[in-house]
């Protein structure tokens, strides 16, 4: 692995364990194995981390969701499910990111503007996602205000639903995300899909 890399996987390791507070870019250094100024040649600072693990958060979850539908059709019941259980992944993988979002992108104007920029884009995806299902049946044709509050719902549900665990002091495990499934199914279900419980 490139020391680049190493950095970063060291970093989402100890973030993920103590948060961004208590972890220096020493601390790092020290558990990728390599010199301060080693780590100072690819990183000029904590947030310049950040940002690298941010980027690479965007690509690997944009390469799971092509892996996805490249085998079930945007829109199905299917896709929906396997596209909110590979989120729950997603963020647990990168869990100090979601835990310290608010905190994150606030102290970081570039931060910010790049994950804004994200976020909308993926609103578009779960959008697209919506009209797709409308289109094949699955949930029933809606006005242009429910599509887009639909759209919302999903994506809240699917962006915060580790944090609501957490916050309630539940383990996340098989039994709590697969409630997760079920909260999303339930939303569909309201809007005319066939749900198997």
């Amino acid at each position: 692995m490139k020391t680049r890399d190493r950095i970063i996987e060291t970093a989402i390791e100890l973030f993920n364990g103590q948060g961004t507070k208590a972890v220096t870019t020493n601390h790092i250094a020290a558990a990728a194995g390599i010199s301060p100024g080693n780590l100072y040649y690819h990183f000029r600072n904590k947030e310049d981390i950040i940002r690298a693990i941010f980027e690479q958060m965007d690509a690997y979850g944009l390469e799971q969701y092509r892996l996805i539908t490249d085998v079930c059709p945007v829109g199905t019941l299917e896709a929906m499910e396997r596209t909110f259980v590979m989120i729950q992944e997603y963020n647990w993988r990168y869990r100090f990111f979601k835990r310290e979002l608010t905190a994150l992108i606030m102290a970081d104007p570039l931060l910010r503007e790049r994950f804004q920029q994200t976020h909308h884009a993926l609103l578009a995806l779960v959008r697209h996602s919506v009209d797709s299902s409308m289109e094949l049946g699955v949930i029933r044709t809606l006005p242009e205000r429910e599509r887009a509050l639909l759209t919302e719902e999903i994506w809240l549900i699917a962006l915060f639903w580790l944090n609501y665990l957490e916050v309630g002091g539940e383990e996340v495990n098989d039994n709590t995300l697969g409630r997760g499934i079920e909260l999303l199914r339930n939303i569909l279900e309201a809007y005319g899909a066939q749900v198997d419980r």
